[in-house]
């Protein structure tokens, strides 16, 4: 039997960029449908086990639940919510991934922004990953519908298609501080000049002092966008990107928010070839931003190595699986 293992992030998508920006918002109640759609997608299709991660809001609790009334368009008998400790941050999904790896899972479904992917990646970098995007400033989670999502999982759970046929592994960046391992990054690397975590989140961007990404567009917001206003990196592509940001006269313009377009100074921009270490020796005190958000603090003197590899997680293309399993015959009655 296959099993699937759901992560859905309660708080992703409620930082304090809702307060300065116009982001979206998607709100409990509609993460809880989408989980839904999933679940009742993947029933339909196939025989394979649903874990669902634990959260403070019980989706998990009020789907079982509302499955056990009469009438419930469904069956939701395939879904256990997997018995684990909570801790309410973001242990709670790397915990899970690195769970959802020991037991075997065929397929993870991600629910959240970057930051959640990240986490989930952190658990583990080798079941397959579908990210739905429920977050800001996405980059890495697609918009998807959950029903395709579900039937992707299902498809991949009753291996119906190979996996190499619709996954690749995903780019991050690995950072060192002192020669020490420290963290990864899915998307983007922000050295920031703000010495404190605060709210994780960076609202003011004239604190930004440089940027490494994995992959980045003009076509996207965020911390990559404002690097892909001069260069272009595609998820595909065999390398990274590097720029600097200056408090000198604006050169260009970029997203650097939902409906926030800003004239920014950015210099020495570059490319960044795979398994290329780039090192900088700080002379400030400041925090490192992962995916967007702010989580290490860095001293003068500490020397920050940061290395773009091609050993992220299996990133899953959820179209290409459906339409793989179609070609092959699987959803025929």
């Amino acid at each position: 039997m296959g099993i699937i293992g759901i992560a859905c992030n309660p708080q992703s998508g409620k930082d304090i960029r809702r307060l300065l920006t116009a982001a979206t918002t998607i709100d409990d109640m509609e993460k809880l449908n989408i989980v839904e759609r999933i679940l009742l997608s993947v029933s339909a299709i196939g025989n394979q086990k649903v874990y669902i991660m634990p959260d403070r809001l019980g989706y998990g609790r009020m789907l079982l639940q509302k499955s056990s009334m009469p009438d419930y368009p469904g069956d939701l008998s395939q879904l256990e919510i997997y018995d684990m400790e909570r801790t309410e941050t973001q242990h709670d999904t790397v915990f899970f991934a690195e769970e959802m790896e020991r037991i075997g899972a065929d397929v993870m479904i991600i629910m959240g922004g970057d930051g959640t992917s990240r986490a989930a990646a952190k658990g583990s970098r080798k079941v397959p990953m579908i990210s739905l995007s429920t977050g800001t400033n996405n980059v890495y989670p697609e918009l998807m519908e959950g029903t395709v999502a579900g039937v992707a999982a299902a498809v991949l759970a009753n291996h119906a298609v190979p996996l190499e046929e619709c996954a690749a592994q995903a780019k991050c960046i690995e950072i060192y501080i002192n020669g020490e391992f420290r963290e990864l990054a899915l998307i983007d690397l922000v050295f920031c000049k703000n010495p404190f975590v605060g709210s994780r989140a960076i609202w003011n961007y004239e604190e930004i002092d440089r940027i490494i990404v994995t992959q980045c567009s003009m076509a996207s917001i965020g911390f990559s966008a404002m690097v892909g206003a001069a260069i272009q990196v595609t998820a595909e592509d065999g390398f990274g990107g590097y720029a600097e940001f200056t408090e000198g006269q604006p050169n260009t313009y970029a997203a650097v928010g939902a409906g926030v377009i800003r004239p920014v100074c950015i210099k020495n921009v570059r490319t960044i070839a795979l398994d290329e270490k780039i090192s900088f020796t700080m002379d400030y005190m400041g925090t490192l931003a992962l995916d967007g958000e702010r989580e290490i603090v860095f001293y003068p003197g500490d020397e920050i190595t940061c290395v773009v590899k091609r050993n992220g997680p299996k990133k899953v293309n959820a179209k290409k699986a459906v339409e793989l399993a179609q070609k092959k015959g699987f959803f025929r009655l």
